[in-house]
């Protein structure tokens, strides 16, 4: 059964990323329930997409070669500054501004999931971002809360929210630190003051 999709063990590289954004609501519940399940918000994206591209067996077989296929890859620190010592740090925190109740994903996965994705919203002719917002709110909450979907995660995305999605310039806002841990796809500026 497996033999048609070849060696999997490419799906445990994140090297490629994914930029769309999420209603808040949904962004919240995703990350609620990866902390009940013991996963990060980007763990839990990863498995959600690779369910929908592959199903559940090739997810399940991934765990078992394997039980960090989906599980984020250790940050690399860097050096300290040698002229630190005589100066403060000041960090600034950056989100992309893209509308009321919107919040910007910023996601790594595998070449190879992505590409996949991308063929998959091709195929029905949507932007892979909305694709991507699409597979996330139905694994969130099933098909059988269609109906009821719209008013429960109603968002007010800016007309450039797509621009972002596809790495286009958008206006970026400043954050408090919290705000910016709880947002995938911000930046942080660092300068050294005497």
């Amino acid at each position: 059964m497996l033999e048609g999709l070849g060696d999997l063990s490419d799906l445990s590289q994140h090297d490629t990323a994914l930029k769309f954004w999420l209603p808040e609501p949904a962004n919240q519940a995703i990350r609620e329930y990866a902390l009940y399940s013991g996963n990060s918000f980007s763990a839990m994206l990863r498995e959600f997409f690779a369910t929908h591209c592959y199903g559940i067996y090739v997810v399940q077989v991934l765990r078992t070669q394997t039980n960090d296929a989906f599980r984020d890859i250790p940050a690399v620190l860097s050096r300290v500054n040698p002229d630190a010592r005589r100066k403060v740090r000041k960090t600034t925190y950056w989100v992309p501004e893209l509308g009321k109740n919107v919040a910007p994903v910023k996601l790594w996965v595998a070449r190879r999931l992505r590409d996949d994705l991308q063929a998959l919203a091709n195929h029905v002719g949507i932007p892979l971002s909305q694709y991507l917002r699409e597979i996330a709110i139905s694994r969130l909450l099933g098909h059988g809360m269609l109906p009821k979907r719209p008013e429960m995660l109603e968002a007010a995305p800016r007309p450039y929210a797509q621009d972002w999605c596809e790495d286009k310039d958008v206006p970026w806002i400043e954050v408090d630190a919290a705000t910016y841990h709880r947002t995938e796809g911000g930046r942080e500026e660092t300068e050294w003051e005497d």
